[in-house]
């Protein structure tokens, strides 16, 4: 082989090796890269910058609560300017480092159970979103049906800049939750002053449908806030003694998760959303 051909080779070689070296993980990564205790993180494979480097994020949006059984859906942000492809691992473990729950992946929004199908007690990006500065995923957990404690969640977001793993920059995030105060669900809900029994679609995008039973008619006054706490949305609705399918516009929101709090005649039911955009 001449020194040409030797040379056209090696760059072949090399541009292959640079391509390739992108593909493994854009369909999913694999289970235990969350950065929870006794895990590795996604820095493994993606070199090149420090692990949580300034300029980039990764926010977890939860509910302060679960019920054990019940769906939990949160949101995850992973952020950096100028990056062109964003992916992601998330797992939960409770107190004692066990892997609790399972993961339900959220119809329309590219999530995968880790390893390609083969582990529930974690989920990751089908594929890798193309897109540029960051994405937001909607992701649905299931409790335990047993109370198991306050758990955490673990999460690695991936700001990759779509070439290569060499020069992605890998953040990471845990955000614990506690079991609600008062786990027991009222079966006879309809018995209730103020309550609702389902929210959907689950996600939202620009409106969602609140089923909501009231012993009175009367005003209602339907609160949303964001993570912070702060409030960001107020619909004021009149409804009818009995059954209510209550629309709420939501077209003003940001992709994420937000508290709801409706209250009407001294009473009021919450509950939790996540909205896409």
């Amino acid at each position: 082989m001449n020194r040409l051909a030797a040379l056209n080779t090696g760059l072949s070689l090399g541009v292959l090796l640079l391509i390739t070296g992108a593909i493994p993980n854009s369909a999913g990564a694999p289970s235990g890269h969350t950065g929870a205790p006794g895990s590795e993180t996604c820095a493994e494979c993606h070199t090149g910058n420090d692990l949580n480097a300034d300029g980039g994020t990764i926010t977890l949006a939860a509910p302060a609560s679960y019920v054990p059984g019940s769906p939990v859906d949160i949101s995850l942000t992973v952020e950096r300017e100028g990056q062109v492809r964003f992916g992601f691992s998330i797992t939960v473990q409770d107190a004692d480092g066990n892997m609790v729950g399972t993961w339900e992946p959220v119809e329309g929004e590219g999530t995968a159970f880790s390893e390609f199908g083969g582990d529930p007690t974690h989920l990751t990006h089908d594929p890798a979103v193309s897109v540029p500065d960051g994405h937001t995923w909607a992701l649905r957990w299931n409790p335990p049906a047993e109370d198991v404690g306050p758990v955490t969640f673990y999460a690695a977001g991936n700001a990759a800049n779509g070439f290569s793993n060499f020069g992605d920059f890998i953040y990471t995030t845990a955000v614990s939750v506690s079991p609600a105060a008062d786990t027991a669900i009222e079966s006879d809900s309809w018995m209730l002053p103020l309550s609702v029994s389902s929210v959907y679609p689950a996600p939202a995008r620009d409106r969602a449908t609140f089923l909501l039973h009231a012993q009175r008619p009367g005003p209602a006054s339907m609160h949303f806030y964001d993570v912070s706490g702060r409030r960001v949305l107020t619909i004021d609705q009149h409804v009818a003694a009995g059954e209510n399918a209550v629309d709420a516009d939501l077209s003003t929101l940001t992709a994420g998760w937000y508290a709801w709090r409706i209250e009407m005649g001294g009473h009021s039911a919450t509950g939790s959303l996540t909205t896409l955009r």
